[in-house]
């Protein structure tokens, strides 16, 4: 059985100009060839003259399977829908996802001080791949902004006593202040609005991986996180998976992301955690299936975010980062967003 994928540069194509009907209309007459002159003679050379001073035929559109990258001119255009990136570029992805899922269960189970200088590494890692995914102005409030927040809030889920959110939520709120106050002191003011938003978002985001630190501290709540992250790593690594063997049809034109692959990831994350549930003790089975089915559709959408964070900074004609970093930063904000969510239902749902 082949697959084969659809053209989806419809409506994209250039237009072609109209042929002629087959005779003259009435009243109509064509306008007759330019006969060369008298001496000129009618040979081999004067042919290869003539056509010396034919204009020179355009290259046509630059093909990459059934995406184009380049228009009639045979110059690159951005608003078309780009090709999907080669397979090399497309494997970090899975690496990431194995990794950060394997160091979230294992490095539970290791001193506080050693998990938070991990969970810290791949605060990190998140900031700066998705600030280079995005590329907005005033990039250095955002990442100034969201590391500290990210040692601070690292800080306290180790040592504040008794375990809560609290101090993480005061600090997340002292965090967006401070990015207001970035914003203002920024020499220009050019996308205030976007770059205000954004660091927020990746506030929330580093905050997420703070929870994973408080949840390792309560007594019967890391058996279910650890089902909820399995979920979450099921769920993006599937998809990811069934991206390399079916990127199309693509859930939007401009965004290089299967359908398949984002509905197939939810199904094996949903049962990824009710498996989870019945295999680790503590979580009831049908508890775990249905906080899995919410991880697991948090994180393939959270993945999913980057790519259209790529195609918007593509089509405002800003470039695009290289592929293996757009791969490899949606995993690790999937497994961020889905940090508060793994928390609130591993500490008062999946429980018992």
């Amino acid at each position: 059985m082949s697959y084969s994928r659809p053209d989806e540069t419809w409506g994209h194509e250039p237009p072609e100009a109209a042929r002629p009907a087959e005779g003259p209309a009435w009243g109509e007459t064509y306008p007759e060839e330019p006969r060369a002159p008298r001496g000129t003679g009618s040979g081999p050379a004067a042919s290869r003259k003539a056509a010396s001073r034919r204009p020179a035929p355009r290259r046509p559109s630059a093909d990459t399977g059934a995406y184009r990258a380049a228009g009639a001119d045979g110059r690159e255009d951005h608003t078309l829908p780009p090709p999907t990136p080669p397979l090399l570029h497309r494997l970090p992805a899975v690496a990431v996802v194995v990794v950060v899922a394997a160091g979230l269960v294992l490095g539970a189970q290791m001193e506080r001080p050693v998990y938070a200088a991990g969970i810290a590494v791949l605060q990190i890692a998140t900031v700066v791949l998705v600030t280079w995914v995005r590329k907005i102005d005033g990039a250095w409030v955002t990442i100034a902004v969201a590391s500290l927040l990210a040692v601070a809030a690292d800080w306290v889920a180790v040592t504040w006593t008794p375990v809560s959110l609290l101090p993480v939520t005061v600090l997340l709120a002292l965090a967006f202040g401070a990015a207001v106050a970035g914003q203002l002191v920024r020499r220009t003011h050019e996308g205030v609005t976007e770059s205000l938003g954004f660091t927020m978002v990746l506030c929330v985001a580093v905050c997420g991986y703070a929870c994973y630190i408080a949840l390792s501290r309560l007594g019967s709540a890391p058996p279910a996180m650890y089902s909820a992250v399995v979920a979450a790593g099921t769920a993006v690594l599937a998809a990811r998976a069934v991206d390399l063997v079916m990127p199309d049809p693509r859930i939007n034109r401009q965004v290089t992301r299967g359908a398949f692959g984002i509905v197939i990831g939810t199904m094996c994350g949903t049962a990824s955690a009710a498996y989870a549930g019945l295999v680790i003790e503590g979580p009831d089975p049908k508890h775990a299936a249905i906080g899995g089915l919410l991880v697991a559709l948090i994180a393939v959408l959270s993945d999913l975010a980057c790519g259209y964070l790529s195609a918007s900074r593509r089509i405002d004609g800003a470039g695009t980062a290289p592929n293996p970093v757009v791969s490899a930063a949606g995993p690790l904000l999937a497994f961020a967003v889905t940090g508060p969510v793994v928390y609130l239902l591993s500490a008062y749902y999946m429980i018992d």
